[in-house]
């Protein structure tokens, strides 16, 4: 099976995400550009990507995930459109992750070295957070930063990431379906955070 880590999202920033996604799904109508656009309930922030592994293997890799991670919770603001990579032709059209990336970057890499623990090969490319909302599955010669003219600057709100889940992707007809398989909280004794001002 098809894992992956991920933080949901609150609705405040999914309505804010959906309505985004409706406005630019008008602008591109009519083009030769061929999107694939992500329903707004499949709408995540990826933290780690682990890939196919085995039903023997799930077990474990859930078990190393499992304790509370220590650290403590944060504040991750949305804010602005892009499409990526900002050179070359776009793949995805994505919401920026701002406010909070130095927090979200500390989580990634406690996600990362307990699933090295667990046998995953590490990632070795730079982690970028982002809210996928698009995908370009052929950018047909659309001027994309011009369609997305006015969307660079939108505010999407922020969440409060107070924890983690483990999922699964299926595939079906209508797309990748995902199954939670496990939330791991975000918890730091007291006493420890005041140790560390």
């Amino acid at each position: 099976m098809r894992l992956f880590v991920a933080i949901d999202l609150g609705e405040a920033v999914r309505r804010e995400a959906a309505g985004a996604s409706r406005e630019l799904r008008r602008r591109f109508e009519g083009t030769p550009a061929r999107l694939t656009w992500v329903p707004p309930e499949r709408m995540h922030l990826t933290v780690r990507f682990i890939g196919e592994v085995r039903d023997s293997e799930v077990p474990r890799l859930a078990a190393t995930l499992a304790p509370p991670l220590p650290l403590l919770p944060f504040d991750l603001s949305w804010d602005g459109v892009d499409a990526l990579p900002t050179a070359g032709r776009p793949r995805v059209i994505v919401v920026r992750a701002l406010a909070g990336g130095e927090a979200l970057h500390r989580l990634e890499q406690a996600v990362s070295d307990r699933l090295v623990q667990a046998g995953v090969p590490p990632e070795m490319r730079p982690y970028r957070p982002h809210l996928t909302l698009a995908r370009v599955k052929d950018g047909g010669g659309v001027p994309f930063f011009e369609v997305l003219a006015g969307f660079e600057k939108r505010i999407f709100g922020s969440d409060r990431v107070e924890a983690i889940t483990l999922f699964r992707s299926a595939v079906s007809s209508r797309g990748p379906v995902y199954e939670a398989l496990q939330r791991t909280t975000m918890d730091i004794p007291e006493r420890d955070s005041r140790d560390s001002r």
